[in-house]
């Protein structure tokens, strides 16, 4: 039996999502923050590609327990454990890893510890009927793997270390679709489930971008250049949170397994480029047009070039049809914020203020032009025949074939 992402039950079964789950993004609100004060502080090359990966780590962990839940609902007490030891290793893991001063590596033991935890969770899974049961067992015997291949690398000295790292990333962030699944049966997961958990990790880490520049302002008093700088986030934010939960919620998941994966990992872009972005205007904050170092307009670049790539990657897999339309709006603006970014940095006379205006500017044309691709294309529902899709519900000519 070849692999199938379902989306089963009505509108009216399907269960809202969990208290559990939301106390669990929790401890993401604090990582992050952690984490984007540690960039904040030593704006490095270096730190950034560590922190980067520190939160792609925490990420996946937050992605194999969704999708998990997804199919397995439960709060009880077994699950509320795992959650809450979960939790407490994530944090811990993220303050060893700012106060990384062992000659043991502990941010590794750490991490390797989740991932079992991660695996533990599937165990209990694998006792329900197939086709949980089957899938559950598939996926903990990858999550091990990944664990065996980490804990050989805890105690590898520093260098070939991180080619064990790396291997173990692999088998956690490569689609599980993209390996044989003959034989192995998996359930039906609720894409409504999973879009709205996607969506309310998007929403926090949104609004981490707040916390940021409250932490940032609350250091100093308020000057004009704080003002402007704020006003021009708020825009930012706006228009990137109606680009967001105007479509990608309504758009759905297409089916299939590989899109289904794909769709959700296409959002560790879209959030840790978000990161990006709120690293990026603090480094407007307390400082001055003068103060303004050039790697906080290389940040803005990479994190827009990011977030609308992101972006474009979710269109690519959801069921919106014609799908290029909102594509093309997200990886165009990904490619004029990428030439405007270079601009800036080549010429002299343009500073690094007037970049940030452009960029807020830019994001509301993308809200627009996203709203009126929008208007031109159809999401698909179950049983809807893709070529209908490409005439407008609205539009005079469904509307002759509907009279006829």
């Amino acid at each position: 039996m070849s692999a199938q992402f379902t989306t089963e039950s009505p509108e009216s079964e399907k269960p809202p999502v969990g208290f559990l789950e939301l106390f669990f993004d929790l401890v993401f609100v604090a990582s992050t923050m952690v984490l984007s004060n540690e960039f904040s502080q030593d704006p490095s090359w270096v730190l950034a590609g560590q922190c980067s990966l520190m939160f792609a780590l925490l990420w996946l962990l937050w992605f194999h327990m969704t999708v998990l839940m997804n199919v397995e609902r439960q709060d009880n007490l077994g699950r509320r454990g795992i959650v809450i030891a979960l939790m407490f290793v994530i944090f811990v893991t993220t303050l060893v890893f700012v106060r990384r001063d062992s000659s043991l590596d502990l941010v590794g033991l750490g991490y390797l510890v989740a991932v079992l935890i991660v695996a533990f969770a599937h165990q209990r899974a694998t006792k329900l009927d197939d086709p949980i049961g089957a899938w559950a067992r598939s996926r903990r015997n990858r999550l091990l793997a990944a664990g065996v291949v980490m804990s050989i690398g805890v105690f590898t000295p520093e260098g070939p270390d991180a080619f064990l790292y790396g291997l173990s990333f692999l088998l956690l962030v490569v689609p599980t679709s993209l390996s044989r699944q003959a034989g192995r049966p998996v359930p039906a997961i609720d894409a409504h489930h999973l879009s709205e958990r996607a969506a309310l990790l998007t929403l926090v880490v949104l609004g981490e971008s707040l916390v940021k520049a409250a932490l940032v302002i609350s250091s100093g008093s308020i000057v004009f250049f704080d003002g402007v700088s704020l006003v021009v986030m708020f825009v930012i934010l706006l228009g990137l949170y109606s680009t967001y939960f105007d479509d990608v919620p309504e758009a759905g998941i297409k089916p299939g397994a590989l899109a289904g994966e794909l769709w959700l990992l296409a959002h560790l872009i879209l959030q840790l480029s978000i990161v990006a972005l709120a690293v990026g205007i603090s480094k407007f904050l307390q400082v001055g047009d003068a103060g303004v170092p050039s790697k906080a307009v290389v940040i803005l670049m990479v994190a827009y070039i990011g977030i609308f790539g992101g972006l474009a990657f979710i269109s690519l897999n959801d069921q919106r049809v014609p799908s290029f339309s909102t594509v093309g709006v997200h990886l165009g603006t990904a490619v004029i914020a990428g030439v405007a970014g270079l601009l800036t940095l080549g010429i002299d006379w343009i500073v690094p203020s007037a970049y940030l205006l452009f960029l807020a500017g830019l994001t509301v044309v993308n809200a627009v032009l996203s709203w009126r691709a929008r208007l031109r294309t159809t999401v698909l529902h179950e049983g809807d025949e893709p070529h209908s899709a490409l005439i407008h519900p609205t539009s005079p000519t469904s509307a002759l074939e509907g009279s006829s």
